[in-house]
């Protein structure tokens, strides 16, 4: 049976040159992958998305917090590259490796020295002192703001999405099934990371659209029919010019 099948047109791309298509992209377009609050990013550019800080009451102009990403090495089944011993890359799915590092604004806040309430000293006529003395017991070690960060190794796998990019064409997305950190304690912290991670990861790979028309490299015009499939470390489309 012919490649096309069915079908009168077929295209692929191999995992290696489906990972120069995304470096290329996100080397283009680096705000996919850079995300944060304004004491880090005061406006979005190329190269950063601005984004609200965590807003929480008694924190000035809220929790400062920066986010980065490595672009992601994807491997399309049959699997090549190691994963988790949890994760499993089945027919039809991708793979994808990245480092993430998360920081945020560590401050310390002062307390505001006028009392939620009437001062009584001040109703019967009698001034209080503006410089109170040091409280012996306050913790004056923790500095006045701290760039505190971590880092990460995430893994993910999940399946294409056959989407429209920006200019209308044809194009494949990466959607993300499940996503694993390795060597995390408790369980429960690795879990709940997990989560934040994989609703992050779901919102970037879906907006870094590729076009097909890096399947066919420019060469005919093609109405996919079947796929975008994962099929021998490619991706693969076939359909009608």
């Amino acid at each position: 049976m012919s490649l096309t099948q069915a079908e009168t047109v077929f295209a692929s791309i191999h995992e290696d040159a489906l990972n120069d298509a995304l470096t290329a992209f996100c080397t283009a377009r680096p705000h996919h992958l850079a995300y944060g609050s304004p004491a880090f990013t005061p406006v979005t550019t190329v190269a950063e998305t601005r984004m609200d800080a965590i807003q929480f009451p008694g924190v000035p102009g809220g929790i400062q917090w920066r986010l980065r990403m490595s672009i992601p090495q994807v491997d399309l089944f049959k699997q090549t590259r190691p994963l988790p011993p949890e994760l499993n890359l089945g027919p039809g799915q991708f793979s994808a490796a990245l480092d993430v590092e998360l920081c945020i604004e560590c401050r310390r806040i002062r307390i505001d020295p006028k009392p939620p309430r009437p001062d009584k000293g001040r109703e019967q006529g009698r001034e209080q002192p503006t410089d109170q003395p040091k409280d012996p017991r306050r913790d004056d070690t923790h500095p006045l703001s701290e760039l505190t960060c971590f880092k990460l190794r995430i893994f993910a796998v999940g399946h294409l999405e056959h989407v429209l990019a920006s200019t209308g064409e044809d194009a494949i997305a990466l959607a993300v099934d499940a996503v694993e950190i390795v060597d995390i304690k408790p369980d429960e912290l690795e879990s709940f990371l997990e989560c934040l991670l994989f609703m992050i990861l779901q919102a970037v790979l879906a907006g870094i659209r590729l076009p097909l028309r890096a399947l066919r490299a420019g060469a005919f015009q093609l109405v996919p029919i079947v796929g975008p499939l994962i099929e021998d470390d490619q991706i693969k489309v076939r359909g009608i010019v």
